[in-house]
């Protein structure tokens, strides 16, 4: 029976995706520009929001080689989609979400060579094999809400699994993440930020003015864990981020690492500037979703971007080709 439940699971539910990204989307769409991306950018000096999400959309596309047929995973509004097609190689991509909102905009726009589908990656049946395939953010959602390593790595390596069968020989999958520091989700949410920041010197130096005694520590503590969980309460149930060495490790055997990278302002960058346009849109947020969904959601926001200013959690950009 364990192993029946094992195989039948497939992370976020359906209901807590429609959630996520139909009815708090509907606000949320105010934030993200043109492009409509929700995934932190790749900034630069003297970007703007939209020049940062193209940049990060051409990184994802160059990184694999696009060409040919392409696989999306978690899709989103199809930005990644129309860049493959228009401005770079692809011929066809298919784009898979669990938000049957987003997959109809992708079809109303009527996009060459770009196929939108309502579906789990886990449900996924490719009509023949890829050439490529993206993850922008999409990892975060494939374990749950499970607190344990091992279940964790495990059901990233289903995954890990299913690209690699996916994939012509040589294929590259190029993955993005939102991740907790490297020691862990608990440490990340329970140390100062002089502690997390130790492989940062830049960063470590400016915390050094503001070092906590236990006690001040112990309240942070608390706090971060009061916030985590209403971020998964109230915004994103059912999801978890994972670190970069349980993906490393869920990939080991099936792939070979082409390129790593951490962006450590990346996301606060993002957010900021998602931050000034949803307190900007609060009044037609309350009328799409609810005041008080609204509150909720830029409480989540707030926290996500300090936790990022003090490296609790961090953008990694993985590109892996099939071994």
């Amino acid at each position: 029976m364990r192993n029946a439940r094992r195989r039948s699971y497939k992370g976020t539910s359906a209901k807590a995706i429609v959630r996520q990204y139909d009815f708090l989307g509907s606000f949320y769409s105010l934030a993200l520009g043109p492009e409509l991306v929700y995934s932190y950018a790749m900034w630069e000096d003297g970007d703007t929001l939209e020049s940062a999400q193209l940049r990060k959309l051409d990184y994802h596309a160059d990184a694999v080689n696009a060409a040919g047929r392409v696989l999306d995973i978690g899709c989103g509004w199809g930005s990644l989609m129309r860049r493959l097609v228009e401005n770079h190689h692809a011929e066809h991509v298919v784009g898979i979400t669990m938000s049957p909102s987003q997959a109809a905009w992708v079809r109303g726009q009527n996009w060459p060579g770009c196929e939108a589908r309502v579906e789990n990656w886990y449900d996924h049946r490719p009509d023949a094999r890829y050439d490529a395939i993206t993850a922008i953010e999409a990892i975060e959602h494939f374990a749950g809400n499970t607190m344990w390593r091992a279940k964790r790595v495990a059901r990233y390596r289903e995954f890990f699994e299913r690209c690699h069968s996916w994939l012509r020989p040589a294929g590259r999958l190029s993955i993005q993440a939102n991740t907790w520091h490297d020691r862990g989700w608990l440490a990340a949410l329970l140390l100062p930020p002089q502690n997390l920041a130790a492989q940062d010197p830049g960063h470590a130096r400016a915390h050094r003015a503001h070092r906590h005694s236990l006690p001040q520590a112990a309240r942070i503590g608390a706090g971060n864990i009061r916030e985590g969980l209403h971020a998964s309460r109230k915004v994103f149930p059912e999801m978890f981020l994972p670190t970069r060495a349980e993906i490393t490790e869920a990939s080991q055997g099936l792939f070979t690492l082409v390129q790593a990278r951490r962006d450590p302002d990346d996301g606060a960058y993002t957010i900021q500037a998602w931050l000034e346009r949803l307190e900007a849109n609060r009044a037609r947020g309350a009328e799409l979703i609810g005041a008080q969904a609204v509150s909720d959601l830029i409480r989540e926001q707030r926290t996500a971007l300090r936790f990022h200013r003090e490296r609790r959690i961090g953008v990694v950009r993985m590109v892996l080709e099939k071994a």
